[in-house]
């Protein structure tokens, strides 16, 4: 037997989906109520490259039965979800930094996804590439998920009516593989960044030596879907990664 790691194992689960919809979820996790109905409702609504997100709130660590409900589970703040060029790693930006329009409980664009946790058309999901199979173990793939989402003809909103709490471990109970992750985001660097793939590589000059494996198909998948460069990314969707870049500052408000 093979060992498929947490991204390709995912795309094998939703081989046999017939649902019009797929909602990807984890096990750590609590619902709150009608967490589902304002997801379905807003992709009733949307485009089929529409891609949904509940906000993520907080189960407290360490997690145990005789916690009060008070001390257990934090609301979140309203965030949206971001990556820096230098690590390819996901991070949080409070909302109202970057929309300062805003208004609750409108839902929001956000740049990038936390991680697994979303709703999407299942022809969508097909047709854009599902993950990318290549990628071991797991890390990486929202990231790569989210620019080929955004670039290709999509869009990522996150529902304030639709929350989930999900149990943040302070220490994960397997051993992280580094190697895997590194390797992932040349994967993700070769196909998207296009000429930025240097700021990757500035920061991570170990990177050039990884083997990311054959990506000829994440390639031609980019060009069959008529994607849009990565600077289109920077300019359309997170224009504060300019500052990152230093190619320019970001306009007053």
């Amino acid at each position: 037997e093979k060992r498929l790691g947490l991204t390709h194992s995912k795309v094998v689960g939703t081989d046999g989906v017939q649902s019009a919809v797929i909602i990807f979820l984890e096990p750590h996790c609590i619902f709150n109520r009608r967490w589902l109905e304002p997801l379905l409702s807003r992709l009733l609504k949307s485009s089929e490259g529409t891609v949904l997100l509940p906000i993520i709130d907080i189960i407290s660590d360490p997690y145990t039965f005789d916690t009060p409900s008070n001390k257990l589970y934090q609301q979140a703040g309203m965030n949206i979800g971001m990556f820096k060029l230098s690590s390819l790693s996901f991070n949080w930006m409070d909302l109202y930094e970057h929309n300062h329009t805003y208004a609750d409980p409108d839902p929001f664009a956000t740049p990038a996804m936390a991680g697994g946790i979303l709703a999407i058309w299942r022809s969508f999901w097909e047709k854009a590439g599902k993950y990318d199979v290549e990628m071991q173990a797991w890390g990486g793939e929202n990231v790569e998920m989210s620019l080929r989402v955004w670039t290709c003809g999509g869009r990522i909103e996150t529902l304030p009516c639709s929350r989930i709490f999900h149990w943040f471990r302070k220490r994960p109970p397997y051993k992280w593989d580094g190697q895997a992750l590194m390797r992932n985001n040349k994967r993700m660097a070769l196909v998207w960044l296009d000429e930025h793939i240097e700021n990757f590589y500035k920061a991570n000059p170990k990177a050039r030596d990884v083997d990311a494996g054959d990506i000829s198909d994440r390639l031609a998948l980019r060009k069959t879907l008529g994607c849009k460069p990565f600077d289109w990314y920077i300019k359309e969707v997170f224009p504060e990664m300019r500052q990152e870049l230093a190619d320019e500052p970001l306009p007053p408000d």
